[in-house]
C-alpha cells in the first residue's frame, strides 16, 4: 500500500494502493482542511461518499486515525486488511 497522500487540498488514501495523489480509484479516504478543523470524506465502492469530522486542524495523525475508524464502519470487513495500519502512514 502506498499510504497516504499529499494532494492540493489535502490528503488522500486509495484503498488499492495507489498513489492517492496520483490516481482517484474507490474506495478513496480524504482529508481536507476546513476552518472547523480536518473533515474526512469517504468514498465508498458504488462511487458515494460519506463526509465526517474527523479532528482538530492541529492534529494531522489524530485525523488520520479518525478517518480510518470511520472508514471501517462504512466499508465493512472486506476492506479492513486495507484500513490496517493506515492511519500511521
Amino acid at each position: 500500500m502506498s499510504g497516504w497522500a499529499r494532494t492540493t487540498d489535502g490528503w488522500a488514501l486509495n484503498l488499492d494502493g495507489s498513489n492517492g495523489a496520483l490516481v482517484f480509484s474507490l474506495p478513496r479516504l480524504e482529508l481536507r482542511s476546513s476552518s472547523t478543523g480536518w473533515r474526512s470524506l469517504c468514498f465508498l465502492v458504488d462511487g458515494s461518499q460519506r463526509e465526517r469530522a474527523a479532528g482538530s486542524a492541529d492534529s494531522l495523525m489524530a485525523a488520520k486515525a479518525a478517518a480510518v475508524e470511520q472508514a471501517r464502519a462504512l466499508l465493512g470487513p472486506a476492506h479492513a486488511g486495507a484500513l490496517d495500519g493506515a492511519a500511521v502512514r
